[in-house]
């Protein structure tokens, strides 16, 4: 084990050195062996309700789902296109989630196919009543920390049902990498002092802290194996760093983001611009890519590029993961914040209760 630091920010640092363990263990989850047989017939669909670290297991599963496609919802209600012909994913960590048990009503009134992942809750509740599958997740994590569980059982409920080729081995995959990755001196997740730079010209986790150590990162995804990864890495700037971050995915940031970068000269320093590289779906995208970097690199007070790593779709998404994760958890270390209380969410969610004012 590390020997990372004491309090809130050491527990943070374990829980993220701890995902690809999460990933392994989801095998057996409570709820996954006792999945009835593959809805018939097929679903057209697959739509995954949640929020937050919850959500973000279906942006990562995506892009193995060939079956059919899955698309994420992160709103009140579902949408309106959905039917009883699809899968409503239903997936809230705590299980009372607002906006996410007003999804599984939503699914229930439109007679839709469901499966709920949760820690318990009402949204347990409510499925054991109903006898709708629910797969559990161990409970006592901060939600965000608790993504290996969230998105191995998804990823488990979907292979399990025909909707994606080789759940097993992608999840395989995916701790091999991590495992990797997260381990020895050149690892890109060192801390300073055990490596300067990661395998190739990467950062390590600790030196592109160093570089948002006081700045605001601009995140750029190439890549549908990237984009889940940006949206994740940005969260975890949020709440475990406490700091302000921008995402963008390629191609369409080159339509519109691109010219917020004719600021004033004043303001580079400011920014950090780091680039997650995942499988070009297009040959065009590499270009792009390296047209835009072009024209960036003096606009920025640095710029980094992050390439995922593995040989499957799943293991190249996590990698990026786990390095934005770590970042995210060294920066909190920097800036002396403790990086699992989100105080500022807790107290919106009084306020929404009643419990107190804003």
């Amino acid at each position: 084990m590390s020997n990372w630091p004491e309090g809130g920010s050491g527990r943070m640092f374990h829980l993220v050195e701890r995902l690809a363990d999460q990933l392994e263990e989801s095998a057996g989850l409570p709820g996954l062996d006792a999945l009835p047989d593959a809805p018939a017939p097929s679903p057209g669909r697959v739509v995954l309700c949640g929020m937050g670290g919850s959500a973000i297991a279906g942006d990562l599963a995506a892009p193995l789902v060939t079956g059919c496609p899955l698309s994420v919802h992160r709103d009140y209600g579902i949408p309106p296109w959905v039917g009883a012909d699809d899968l409503v994913v239903v997936s809230s960590y705590s299980g009372d989630t607002e906006e996410t048990l007003t999804a599984w009503e939503a699914a229930s009134e439109r007679a839709c196919r469901r499966v709920a992942l949760t820690s318990g809750g009402t949204l347990a509740a409510q499925a054991a009543a109903a006898s709708v599958p629910l797969v559990r997740l161990p409970a006592g994590l901060p939600p965000r920390a608790a993504l290996g569980y969230g998105l191995g059982a998804l990823v488990r409920v979907c292979g399990a049902w025909g909707l994606l080729a080789d759940a097993a081995g992608e999840i395989a995959d995916a701790v091999a990498v991590l495992r990797a990755a997260a381990s020895g001196r050149l690892s890109p997740y060192a801390r300073a002092g055990e490596a300067v730079r990661g395998a190739g010209d990467e950062p390590s986790a600790r030196a592109t802290a160093e570089l948002l150590h006081g700045r605001v990162a601009v995140i750029y995804t190439a890549g549908a194996e990237a984009h889940a990864a940006g949206l994740r890495f940005k969260a975890q700037l949020n709440e475990n760093a406490k700091v302000p971050a921008l995402v963008a995915p390629f191609p369409e940031l080159d339509h519109n983001d691109l010219m917020a970068w004719e600021a004033a000269p004043e303001w580079r320093e400011r920014f950090v611009l780091l680039i997650l590289r995942g499988r070009s779906d297009h040959p065009a995208l590499d270009r792009r890519v390296a047209a835009t970097r072009a024209i960036l690199d003096e606009r920025f007070a640095a710029v980094r590029e992050i390439t995922a790593r593995g040989d499957r779709t799943l293991a190249r998404a996590m990698s990026l993961v786990q390095y934005g994760d770590f970042v995210s958890c060294h920066l909190a270390d920097l800036r002396g914040v403790d990086p699992v209380p989100v105080e500022l969410i807790a107290r919106l969610k009084r306020a929404l209760a009643g419990e107190s004012d804003v």
